[in-house]
């Protein structure tokens, strides 16, 4: 165990757009990939364009529900380009009281199924109206300790979605001129300095969502190890892609009694089933930042990463990606020879015997001891672990050494020396 993207310019951006990640899903004997497209999309300026949005039907559907956010959601829909209609769906006529008819469309809806319902019930009829469609929702903590969370992904939903006027006509210009694109999405939740992304979490809707797409009739693969990227009702569509989703003559009655459980509803198989509703359209789904947030975002990320690397660094000596393959090569080694040797002894107190002694308590091994040449000097224990002297080790089968020096010639002479007390398992960390 001894340690011996193509770039290509685009005017929907303001320096590249990039394919970032890849997804395999298996199909038969084959794979295709699903590439997870993300356009950056300038905010505070129009790109040049032949596009004339005001002759784009388009329109913004928001469900609001919360009158603590309806200022928050207002700032966005109040700046929304000339020629975009703006739908306000709400269970709550105060909500609604407070949207100028002469500006915006009030529906009033049943509050059971939440923005789902808004989306499939009492939208229905507006929907087909529009070449492309935004649906948006308002978002509140339901606990103290989730207000950072939601707030930063409240803000990924609304700014990645109608950040300025000039970049929602800049989001509608990507579906005038890229003809595959069907489904714009803001990015996975991302839970700040807790670095808990939800990207890859099916939230256990696995099987809810292929029996939901089998009632609607898509033709398309959805597996468990390629999760979706669609983890919120928010997004820009190209309203055809829908029309299987609405296949289904759905009613208030189709969704649960509140108060609805967080996970495994319907609700939930709705979030993640729309990229593979365009995709059984023929068409993908893209994630879009607009290039504040996203600026900010890499900084926000830079930083995370920052703290990972110096704790990684100081915890476990972890310098870089390579270390990290050499340090899960070495953690099954050791779990390997701990079965083999269940009475593990880490041989130096150094820095190597720190970091060995860190990577034990991470794989839940607690060595017998820590052996050292010469007692001399040595505390009596390290973070609990008894220190001995070599000398006072007894030779047995279930006995296991690591040597946890760096210096080559310091592990030569243990090495001579545990040969000459007769000691034969043990390895070098």
């Amino acid at each position: 165990m001894q340690d011996r993207t193509d770039l290509q310019s685009n005017r929907y951006h303001l320096v590249t757009q990039q394919q970032i990640g890849s997804t395999q899903l298996r199909r038969g004997s084959g794979e295709r990939n699903m590439a997870e497209s993300y356009r950056i999309i300038p905010d505070s300026r129009r790109v040049e364009t032949e596009v004339d949005i005001r002759k784009v039907r388009a329109a913004v559907l928001a469900h609001l529900f919360y009158e603590d956010q309806v200022e928050y959601s207002k700032r966005y829909l109040d700046r929304l380009p000339d020629g975009i209609d703006c739908i306000i769906l709400s269970a709550k006529e105060e909500i609604l009281a407070q949207f100028p008819s002469d500006r915006y469309i009030k529906i009033k809806k049943e509050n059971r199924g939440r923005d789902i319902s808004a989306l499939l019930v009492a939208a229905r009829e507006a929907i087909f109206q529009y070449q492309y469609i935004c649906f948006v929702h308002d978002k509140r903590e339901k606990s103290p300790d989730d207000r950072e969370f939601v707030e930063l992904w409240r803000k990924n939903l609304w700014d990645n979605m109608l950040q300025s006027p000039e970049y929602v006509a800049n989001l509608i210009d990507i579906f005038e001129r890229e003809s595959r694109i069907g489904l714009l999405v803001p990015l996975p939740p991302h839970q700040g300095d807790n670095g808990v992304w939800l990207k890859g979490n099916w939230g256990g809707t696995f099987g809810l969502v292929r029996n939901l797409a089998k009632l609607l009739g898509l033709a398309v693969e959805i597996c468990y190890d390629a999760p979706p990227v669609t983890y919120s009702t928010v997004f820009w569509a190209r309203t055809k892609i829908l029309r299987k989703l609405y296949s289904r003559e759905w009613t208030y009655s189709d969704f649960p009694d509140e108060p609805m459980r967080d996970y495994g509803e319907l609700n939930h198989a709705v979030e993640r089933i729309l990229q593979y509703v365009a995709e059984d359209a023929g068409y993908d789904t893209a994630v879009a930042l607009s290039s504040t947030f996203a600026a900010a975002f890499i900084l926000q990320l830079k930083e995370e990463a920052d703290r990972m690397w110096e704790r990684a660094g100081s915890v476990f000596g972890i310098r870089n990606y390579r270390d990290i393959d050499v340090y899960g090569q070495r953690a099954e080694t050791i779990r390997q020879f701990q079965k083999a040797h269940p009475d593990l002894y880490l041989y130096g107190a150094g820095s190597a015997g720190k970091d060995c002694l860190g990577m034990c308590t991470l794989l839940g091994i607690v060595p017998a001891g820590i052996l050292v040449t010469d007692r001399k000097d040595a505390p009596d224990e390290i973070e609990g672990i008894r220190i001995l002297s070599v000398s006072e080790l007894g030779i047995s089968d279930r006995t296991g050494i690591l040597i946890t020096v760096y210096e080559t010639d310091y592990q030569n002479a243990i090495i001579n020396s545990l040969d000459r007390m007769g000691f034969y398992a043990y390895m070098v960390y």
